[in-house]
């Protein structure tokens, strides 16, 4: 019995205690909680501003640079005996064209013109001279081909005469008289020009300067070394044996000149007498034709032609004679298309220039390099043709047409809105992050010249807009039985109630037509909780009253990201608290706060996010 008395006055000890907690935790929130929990208004100020308001869809790209380039395309190869020629001096006949100097730098921003290699002289001219020779030779062997092919028609066609002639032999003697005939003096004609051709060639050789050059240095050098040889006196033998061995070799040098010049000039006079002669032997040949031709005319008359296989083999027999001549026209077309193309790349002072405005992006020579391979010598992208590609939703995607203007503001460059146009929309969708969204490319027009290649832009199509108005925050504005008010600053610092005429919204800003002007103060409210604890110490929570319906309903298409431009920060405090170390005036109800204020030490934790200015 005694242990279950004390059982029992356990239990309803045990009992107790949970009925004074429960008493006193439903006194905690029916008396004490709604005295500590006090709600309170702050307001921030705004000052009307004027200006433009867009409505638009924004979306983020990154900014691409085309890529052109300045390219050495020539093929300086003129024949593979050339190539093979291991003879060939290559400091006084070089086969390639070499850079005397780079005059621009990789992130250079280089204009239509500005000039960017200067070759060297040496090797400039050094190709002039072989490809001018090379042309020269195939000119010579292309009239040598024709030559060749004149005399391989003629007898060609002397067979197809003496194949068709079967009737008669006098007919048969008529024909072949006639080709005999026409083909000496064809061929006579042709020679002579051959040898022309060769004097030309030659006279052209008497008169290279470079060879004239040498000529004159050999003469300069001879006359010093014979000088010098003839003034040393005989007794000192060594002097005099250097000087005699360097006479010998000058004079061996000026001997073998002017024998190569000799040699010109044989060609030239024997040239010109076999030309002489060949002209009598034309003038003989014209006289034997015309009398043969008269003899041949007689029998003729009583001839016939026949033969049916004549033109079967004369097409047979005719049908590759052209194709020397053809090969041989080839050669001389593309040595002066390579001499033209190679005048037009160095000009008129070796100077490599730009062909358009832009940033230099890659030098592939430096100076003292050969131009061996071709392809680009230096990269660049021009300054019209930046792009930023962005991807734009299924459902905005409709918004954006080809040809649309839009606006695009670089990180980089924060103060300065660049225009653009839409080049481009990719039909095909993408499908990343599992929404369904559209590439476009947007064409950056005007100057770029202070943009680079990977630059962040945020990239804004227009959809709505107005310009040079009045505005503030939406937050700024509340409705009251079907009108918009704001709370005014008056000339003695007070908040008044005012009625506004609100217009276009781009999400964040609103216009006011009428009731506010250019530069008056207007308050933003927010809710201010306080919790006041147990120790004496109070803590605080802030948050926005959007009290308006109008904020809340005019403009449901607007959102923050898709406004580009507005005031407004989403409840927080000014920046750097409260001036003068307190409230606005007329933020709290008269009285200040119940019990007295705020706790003294202020809130637990630091207060309200950021914390309030100093005081």
């Amino acid at each position: 019995m005694i242990r279950k008395d004390k059982k029992l006055r356990r239990n309803l000890i045990i009992a107790g205690i949970l009925v004074l907690m429960l008493i006193m935790a439903a006194g905690y929130t029916v008396f004490l909680e709604p005295m500590l929990n006090q709600e309170t208004y702050v307001y921030k100020e705004e000052t009307v501003k004027r200006g433009n308001l867009v409505l638009g869809i924004m979306e983020r790209g990154n900014l691409a640079m085309g890529e052109s380039a300045v390219r050495y395309d020539l093929n300086l190869n003129v024949s593979d005996e050339e190539e093979e020629d291991s003879s060939e001096d290559e400091e006084e006949n070089p086969r390639y064209l070499k850079v005397a100097e780079v005059l621009a730098v990789e992130g250079q921003r280089i204009k239509q013109g500005d000039a960017l290699f200067l070759l060297t002289d040496e090797s400039v001219e050094g190709v002039r001279r072989k490809l001018s020779a090379a042309l020269a030779e195939a000119e010579i062997a292309l009239s040598e081909a024709m030559t060749d092919y004149q005399t391989a028609l003629i007898s060609a066609q002397q067979t197809f005469d003496a194949n068709t002639v079967t009737g008669s032999r006098a007919a048969a003697e008529y024909e072949a008289a006639l080709s005999r005939n026409s083909a000496s003096v064809t061929s006579l004609e042709a020679e002579i020009k051959v040898l022309e051709q060769e004097i030309t060639y030659a006279q052209m050789m008497l008169e290279d300067e470079d060879l004239l050059d040498s000529y004159e240095e050999a003469k300069t050098a001879y006359t010093q070394a014979k000088n010098k040889y003839e003034e040393t006196d005989f007794h000192n033998a060594t002097a005099y044996v250097s000087n005699l061995a360097a006479y010998e070799t000058a004079s061996a040098s000026l001997e073998q000149l002017e024998e190569q010049f000799q040699g010109y000039r044989d060609v030239i006079a024997d040239n010109q007498e076999e030309i002489i002669m060949k002209q009598s032997e034309i003038a003989t040949a014209n006289n034997q034709k015309v009398v043969g031709d008269a003899e041949a005319a007689a029998d003729y008359k009583n001839a016939s032609l026949t033969g049916e296989l004549a033109d079967e083999i004369y097409e047979y027999s005719t049908a590759g004679l052209s194709d020397t001549v053809e090969g041989a026209q080839n050669d001389v077309d593309e040595l002066r298309e390579k001499y033209d193309a190679f005048e037009a790349f160095v000009g008129t002072d070796n100077v490599i220039y730009a062909e358009a405005d832009g940033l230099v992006l890659d030098i592939a020579y430096s100076a003292e390099d050969q131009l061996i391979n071709t392809g680009a010598m230096l990269t660049y992208t021009q300054a019209d043709d930046y792009t930023v590609t962005i991807h734009i939703s299924e459902e905005d995607i409709v918004a954006v047409k080809v040809g649309s203007s839009v606006e695009l503001a670089f990180t980089a460059e924060p103060d300065t809105v660049y225009q653009g146009t839409v080049a481009s929309i990719t039909a095909a969708a993408s499908s990343e992050y599992a929404t369904i969204s559209y590439p476009v490319t947007i064409h950056v027009d005007g100057d770029t010249s202070r943009l680079y290649g990977g630059m962040t832009a945020d990239v804004t199509f227009v959809t709505d807009s107005v310009e040079n108005v009045l505005y503030i925050s939406r937050k700024a504005v509340f409705a009251e039985k079907d009108s918009s008010y704001v709370y005014r600053k008056d000339n003695n610092g007070n908040r008044e109630k005012v009625a506004v005429e609100t217009g276009f919204s781009d999400g964040i800003s609103i216009e006011i037509i009428s009731g506010l002007a250019e530069g008056d103060i207007v308050y933003i409210e927010s809710v201010l909780n306080v919790t006041e604890g147990t120790d004496g110490t109070a803590t605080g929570t802030f948050s926005e009253d959007n009290a308006s319906e109008e904020n809340n309903a005019s403009d449901n298409n607007a959102s923050d990201d898709n406004a580009a431009e507005g005031n407004g920060s989403g409840g927080d405090f000014p920046e750097g608290g409260f001036s003068e170390g307190g409230f606005p005036e007329g933020s709290f109800p008269e009285g200040g706060f119940p019990g007295g204020g705020f706790p003294e030490g202020g809130f637990q934790g630091g207060g309200f996010p950021g914390g309030f200015s100093d005081g």
